[in-house]
């Protein structure tokens, strides 16, 4: 068992209160684009211009930046989590990362320089990459597309020697209108304790954010062969074995934390019933999303 996992397992027997009484600095969101489709859990070698994730029901492209890399691994996620999180609560496009990445780090739960280099590598290569996303459903004969540039404009002020000297405003990302709406419309809620337990894992992150938003609009008990999570989730087949033996382990750790999922893996076969939801957590709906058009130099300072 991993690190990460027996902190989860531990930090699950600590937990009393159920997920309402969080506070709203303990609950972050996600984007469904993200947790049903995933990213890749490592650097892709090579570096390819793209990285296509595809079945029957779905294409996913995601694009890189020429001067930068597909977006990877669990410092990904964590920016993904961070920006879906400022765009749903605060109503925005425009997202503060602070004025160092000492700063913008600490807001993820990491400490140390070499996580904190690592975050913001993955950072500028989300932030800079372009999502195209197809969606089928062939029930209802629909076809769905995403396809946007994730950022329009973004100044970090991440290269300041020492941060204690720096007195200009803090470093922004100004997100597309159309990335920013799907953010908006389409994030669920998360206990961001769990988050952080994982913040070093990507199949259990993926898998958290999985759970959260399935459950969410869920009426009715599913079932479907446990292989398919796995493909969904980004393993590989040689792997499923391994992969099932991990995803029990760390359904058992969510679960501490969120004890309303009902959710198991039974003669390979992986069910979900209508659970409580992993956060409950209000949001007035009459906020509208405010999208800044303002050029970037009007935006930020200098």
């Amino acid at each position: 068992m991993t690190k990460s996992l027996i902190k989860a397992a531990h930090l699950a027997t600590q937990r009393v209160h159920f997920k309402e009484l969080l506070k709203p600095e303990d609950i972050g969101f996600s984007s469904n684009i993200f947790m049903v489709f995933g990213l890749p859990a490592q650097r892709l070698k090579g570096n390819p211009a793209f990285w296509t994730k595809e079945n029957n029901l779905y294409k996913l492209v995601v694009s890189r930046h020429l001067n930068y890399e597909i977006p990877s691994g669990c410092y990904a996620r964590m920016n993904q989590i961070f920006i879906d999180t400022e765009v749903k609560t605060k109503n925005t496009n425009v997202i503060d990362v602070g004025r160092s990445f000492y700063e913008y780090a600490k807001k993820l739960g990491y400490s140390h320089g070499g996580a904190e280099r690592e975050l913001i590598k993955q950072l500028v290569n989300y932030v800079t990459s372009r999502i195209d996303l197809t969606v089928v459903n062939h029930e209802l004969a629909r076809r769905s597309e995403i396809s946007a540039l994730v950022s329009d404009g973004r100044d970090f002020f991440f290269d300041v020697k020492n941060p204690d000297q720096l007195t200009m405003s803090s470093g922004r990302i100004v997100l597309s209108e159309n990335y920013a709406k799907y953010i908006h419309q389409h994030a669920a809620p998360l206990d961001l304790e769990v988050v952080r337990t994982f913040k070093n894992n990507p199949l259990a992150l993926d898998f958290y954010r999985f759970l959260a938003y399935r459950v969410n609009s869920l009426t009715k008990a599913i079932e479907f062969p446990d292989y398919l999570l796995f493909e969904q989730l980004g393993t590989k087949q040689v792997q499923d074995k391994v992969t099932r033996a991990r995803l029990k382990i760390i359904l058992r750790s969510i679960q501490g934390f969120w004890p309303g999922l009902r959710a198991k893996f039974e003669d390979g076969l992986f069910i979900l019933e209508p659970s409580a939801p992993a956060v409950k957590v209000k949001l007035a709906q009459r906020n509208p999303l405010n999208i800044t058009h303002t050029p970037l130099d009007q935006v930020l300072p200098g």
